[in-house]
């Protein structure tokens, strides 16, 4: 059996190479976003966040991400050098990343708009920043 493989099965995104899936809250919650980084080894990071407005700058903030899988994989290994970070396009995997936050930037937004809506059509108060005017 391939060590690797971990007993996954043939398809699994992680058997022998790296790849990067967008989480979703359960319960639907727009503010809920992630991924799951499923690495060569068969070994599998998950990072998530809550958060009630669109993440900005998004490459600032993915390649925060990137860092910080690369320094838990550090420190989770003795810092060895562990196949997983040698044997990983990081660039790509900080594009991918950038990807599933400026997708869940659009799934926020479209949340917060839809709120608007709903608070406006049920007659709630709308309000504007100081100095700024409503039309």
């Amino acid at each position: 059996m391939d060590e690797r493989s971990n007993g996954m099965r043939p398809r699994h995104p992680g058997r022998g190479r790296c790849a990067v899936i967008e989480l979703e809250a359960v319960d639907g919650k727009p503010e809920v976003g992630g991924f799951i980084l499923f690495l060569p080894s068969g070994e599998t990071k998950t990072v998530h966040w809550v958060c009630a407005k669109p993440i900005s700058p998004t490459l600032d903030a993915a390649q925060e991400y990137s860092t910080k899988l690369v320094e838990a994989l550090m420190a989770q290994h003795g810092g060895n050098g562990h196949g997983d970070i040698q044997g990983v396009n990081w660039t790509s995997v900080c594009a991918a990343i950038q990807r599933v936050i400026l997708d869940w930037n659009d799934k926020i937004t479209g949340a917060i708009n839809a709120k608007m809506v709903r608070d406006a059509i049920e007659g709630k108060t709308v309000t504007a920043g100081a100095g700024s005017r409503l039309h």
